[in-house]
């Protein structure tokens, strides 16, 4: 049995960063960029009105006020999508939202700061203002967003709609983000049902295939095969060599403890597979197995309990897959712990867990009651997960924790 350093190493080792292409922006959601994203435009490309109102130069309306109104002429309208005029001294401009600002003029005067200004009311021959403009009141100046070149979306950013939003306005058509691996999720267990409530005596609802499932596609990894084996060498054996020709990463759950029936590590051996490591000092999940397939495919042995999975996929898995689509590590955020804590000795702790902050700004972290790995109940409760180090029998009251979000904070 190996520490869960030692396994993150040898899985981080085994990770290759894996290639990249470029796609239109609509399809990159849910990749990883794969190199710095650098705006081609400026933003806003020039200055323009950011609300309904007229155009004037702040130096023309010094001194305007209730006792001393300032009338200006209005020379025309200005609206969204057409070139700006040259305004001359003295003049305003009427203007719409997000029209170009008139040459000379530097500021916005909303409709509702018109005196006698009534709604819906042609275009005046003049405006009457009561208060003076300020430089740059109620306009968006050029670049003010982005400049040409600036730094839109780091490389190993994954790409959610708000990052798309920002590259679209910035002048890209296209991504180039990392290629995906493919994936397979093998639920093993003759006691496995995928469907229905009523069940054969003895017989259990798979409930990590589902989970897997939906947490791939949650990483940006869709059309994910999913499916089951009986307890048997030769199902086990044919599934997993099936799976291995067309996948570079395989998920299995199940199997890998140390009774009569859990065949994986057999199995994986007999397909020519090395196993790298099996058994980890981490609970739960101590049993994980972590092999290399032939032709470099990698492959999880997850336990079969749930939370034994979902701990296996979070900290062992999603770096793995990560370091593959070129991302940094995660950091982790460090919370008090309002009571003390039983360690599990030599094993680091993974436990369910609620995150929050205090009225001082800190964080706090509580420990769920129902720590088992077959309750999935606590873990519906808990919004991540509080890393306990091994080799402290207690940890008191005030203690400082590493806690993880249950997902990447940064993935959609």
């Amino acid at each position: 049995m190996i520490s869960y350093e030692e396994a993150l190493g040898i899985i981080l080792a085994e990770s290759a960063v894996l290639g990249q292409h470029s796609v239109p922006l609509h399809a990159a959601a849910g990749g990883v960029s794969a190199a710095p994203l650098h705006a081609r435009l400026d933003v806003p490309a020039f200055a323009n009105a950011a609300m309904d109102g007229y155009a004037v130069a702040a130096r023309d309306t010094v001194g305007a006020s209730e006792q001393q109104p300032l009338t200006l002429p209005v020379a025309g309208t200005v609206v969204a999508g057409t070139t700006p005029p040259q305004a001359s001294p003295g003049s305003a401009w009427e203007i719409m939202t997000g029209a170009p600002m008139p040459a000379g003029l530097d500021a916005v005067v909303p409709v509702e700061r018109i005196a006698g200004h009534v709604p819906g009311s042609p275009t005046p021959a003049s405006i009457r203002l009561v208060q003076a403009a300020g430089y740059g009141q109620n306009v968006r100046q050029m670049s003010e967003d982005f400049r040409r070149g600036d730094l839109v979306v780091a490389a190993g950013t994954r790409l959610a709609p708000h990052h798309l939003m920002g590259l679209a306005a910035c002048g890209l058509d296209e991504a180039c983000i990392r290629a995906t691996p493919r994936m397979a999720i093998l639920t093993t267990g003759s006691e496995l049902a995928t469907s229905g409530s009523e069940l054969q005596q003895g017989r259990i609802r798979d409930a990590n295939g589902p989970y897997l499932q939906a947490l791939l596609a949650r990483l940006g990894i869709a059309g994910s095969m999913q499916r089951t084996a009986a307890d048997t060498v030769a199902v086990l054996r044919a599934e997993l060599a099936q799976l291995a020709d067309s996948c570079d990463l395989i998920l299995t759950t199940g199997g890998v403890s140390a009774g009569r029936l859990d065949l994986l590590p057999d199995v994986v051996r007999t397909l020519g597979g090395e196993i790298l490591f099996h058994k980890v000092a981490i609970r739960p999940g101590k049993p994980i197995l972590y092999a290399r397939l032939p032709g470099g495919k990698h492959l999880f042995g997850l336990p079969g309990n749930p939370l034994a999975v979902a701990v296996g996929v979070r900290f062992f898995v999603m770096p793995a897959l990560r370091a593959m689509q070129g991302q940094p590590a995660e950091t982790f955020t460090p919370a008090i712990c309002g009571e003390a804590v039983r360690s599990r000795g030599q094993l680091r702790f993974f436990a369910k867990a609620c995150r929050s902050v205090d009225g001082e700004a800190r964080s706090r972290v509580q420990i769920l009651p129902g720590q088992e790995s077959f309750r999935i109940g606590s873990l519906l409760k808990a919004n991540c997960w509080a890393v306990i180090p091994e080799g402290n029998p207690l940890l008191p009251a005030g203690s400082t924790v590493e806690t993880a979000p249950l997902y990447p904070d940064n993935e959609p």
